[in-house]
């Protein structure tokens, strides 16, 4: 796998295009810098920890007894979840009011941006796809620099698309999320 193709995988296993709804909603209520700040250490945290996964996954989750089947069947459960509060909203939202002052780890970093597909996938290369970590170190560096020039757009293109806009592209992410969350179930049942 050459390394265009390795980053382009890892665009698409981390979604930032589909994140950013998320994001928006999540972050929404800060300022510019401090949104600047949490879309840095979010994916800062996220990257870090696709980076251990890839390092050192594949051993962690054997000596948990831990398989595949389980991490599509947990991060599946913690996403539908996700989407059902950002499909039919609340007294808040997706985000409880305390929390949505600035989010740390979750939920953008785990398991938006570093969900189990994409968790799933490091692992994958360097295990059945023997990817070097330097290699994919350097893909998944790529990785967070598109992924940082789509959350720091994120707010203009809101603004572009205005608050009706967003709410509709919110709640369509919400149910993408949910036949994501649906399937990844599914592939967890079926790996079991």
């Amino acid at each position: 796998m050459n390394a265009a193709e390795l980053v382009l995988l890892l665009v698409l296993v981390t979604d930032p295009f589909g994140n950013l709804p998320l994001v928006l909603s999540a972050l929404g209520r800060l300022d510019a810098a401090a949104y600047r700040r949490a879309v840095l250490r979010e994916s800062l945290f996220a990257f870090g920890v696709l980076l251990l996964f890839g390092w050192g996954g594949a051993g962690l989750l054997q000596v948990f007894g831990i398989g595949q089947a389980a991490l599509y069947i947990g991060g599946g459960v913690i996403l539908f979840l996700l989407s059902l509060r950002m499909i039919y909203g609340g007294p808040q939202g997706a985000f409880d009011e305390g929390y949505a002052a600035d989010p740390l780890l979750v939920p953008i970093a785990v398991p938006a941006i570093a969900g189990p597909a994409a968790v799933a996938t490091v692992m994958l290369l360097r295990t059945q796809q023997q990817v070097p970590l330097w290699h994919l170190a350097a893909a998944l560096l790529c990785t967070l620099l598109v992924t940082l020039a789509t959350f720091l757009a994120g707010r203009q293109i809101a603004a572009w698309l205005g608050p009706r806009g967003i709410n509709a592209l919110e709640k369509l992410t919400g149910l993408l999320l949910n036949l994501i969350a649906v399937n990844m179930m599914l592939e967890g049942i079926r790996r079991f």
